[in-house]
């Protein structure tokens, strides 16, 4: 009967490794060719000297004989491949929290690593939203608003998340890198309050009202001021059009939104010469643009999707665009 099968082990998978640990002397004895009919009793430990013992085991561990830099890169690494299968940051910061748990080297480095800890989930519980805040010293965030649909105790929670970190004397909001929003009607004007302050670091935005079809009510977004602010995704949200946030962008995408006319588009977009990929889909307008008009030129587009609710009004619109580019 094989001795080593009732042996405890533990496996711990970190990307395509994984990490476990087994008692080995007596396979190493047999491995040797060595027969032992009576093998030494063990020893008594006390439980300081069997702490010390795990801790000596730990660290002879080959990923622990990675520099520090080189193993949080690997955890980083593990993390983002987390991120590609279950999307966005679900369950992201409760995951880091358990790889913590594996050992204190492990705690110790993971709590002392602030990249890995800039995806802020406004869904988690409060105390872990405030443990990122803390371990992510002042490193730029992620900020995912983007709790469970039409259930009204979650949103709640992560609204109120929301509005911990939105306050316009709270200094997290210089932080903000990029952010993620997506929630239901009733929640939406209550979001933009959070948002009518300056952003003066962030990148990227993507704000999506899950349940209209044609939005026409516009919001002051971050009070005309987000001078880093390069790509913009609106779904069934809108703006003031006239709103300097636009003047930026690189990549812009606009779909589910009523405008009160093309020229309120055509406006925007003279604003914002530098745009590489422009993509209004789902949209409509109220009224088209005259001959009277202005045209709009975009030397650096590189990507044309428009469909501004029928043939005649995107033709329309199409018309007063200067491009190199089609429309796909």
């Amino acid at each position: 009967m094989d001795q080593t099968a009732d042996r405890p082990t533990q496996d711990f998978p970190v990307g395509d490794a994984t990490i476990t640990a087994k008692d080995q002397s007596a396979d190493d004895f047999q491995a040797a060719g060595t027969h032992v009919d009576n093998p030494p009793r063990p020893q008594e430990t006390t439980p300081s000297s069997e702490l010390a013992l795990n801790r000596k085991h730990n660290a002879a561990l080959s990923i622990h004989t990675l520099p520090a830099e080189v193993f949080v890169q690997v955890i980083h690494l593990h993390m983002l491949d987390l991120l590609d299968s279950e999307g966005y940051t679900k369950g992201y910061n409760k995951h880091l929290i358990n790889l913590s748990g594996v050992c204190l080297y492990w705690h110790n480095l993971i709590r002392d690593s602030p990249p890995l800890w800039t995806r802020l989930d406004l869904s988690d519980p409060p105390e872990v939203v405030e443990i990122v805040l803390q371990r992510s010293s002042s490193h730029p965030l992620d900020v995912i608003l983007d709790p469970p649909a039409y259930q009204s105790e979650p949103e709640a929670a992560a609204l109120a998340n929301f509005q911990s970190i939105s306050g316009p004397t709270n200094s997290c909001r210089d932080r903000w890198r990029s952010m993620v929003i997506d929630v239901s009607s009733p929640w939406v004007e209550a979001v933009f309050a959070g948002l009518r302050e300056p952003a003066p670091n962030l990148e990227k935005l993507s704000f999506s009202d899950c349940d209209t079809i044609a939005s026409s009510q516009e919001f002051d977004l971050f009070g005309g001021y987000a001078p880093r602010l390069t790509d913009l995704n609106l779904n069934g949200v809108s703006i003031r059009w006239q709103s300097e946030v636009l003047h930026n962008l690189t990549d812009l995408a606009l779909s589910w939104i009523h405008f009160p006319s093309t020229d309120a588009i055509l406006h925007a977009l003279s604003h914002s010469p530098l745009l590489e990929n422009l993509r209004i889909i789902m949209c409509t307008t109220q009224l088209q643009a005259t001959p009277s008009s202005p045209s709009v030129r975009l030397p650096q587009l590189v990507s044309l999707d428009v469909h501004l609710g029928g043939y005649d009004p995107t033709e329309n619109f199409l018309n007063h665009i200067i491009t190199n580019v089609k429309n796909a």
